[in-house]
């Protein structure tokens, strides 16, 4: 993975990656093998990364977002969680 990759260029890199591995191991053509990593989750995971709407937005962008987003969610989990036990004592 470069810096400056974009989103549908690494998922591309990574599904060209195992669809090679796959026909090296198999004996599959190329194309055969991309059809068969494409069928599994985490081919179809990567699809979707490829042709979503960020495909074109930065790998470190994306990743950043990404975290950011998990963070806020931990953070309403914890005040829903804090909120729902009230009587607990808070330590600190």
């Amino acid at each position: 993975m470069r810096e400056d990759q974009s989103v549908a260029e690494m998922a591309n890199e990574v599904l060209m990656r195992q669809a090679k591995a796959r026909a090296d191991r198999s004996g599959e053509p190329l194309e055969e093998a991309m059809e068969a990593v494409l069928d599994t989750e985490a081919g179809k995971q990567l699809r979707a990364l490829r042709d979503g709407p960020h495909s074109e937005e930065g790998v470190e962008e994306t990743q950043v977002d990404a975290a950011r987003e998990r963070a806020r969610e931990r953070v309403e989990d914890l005040g829903k969680r804090l909120g729902e036990a009230p009587g607990h004592p808070a330590h600190g």
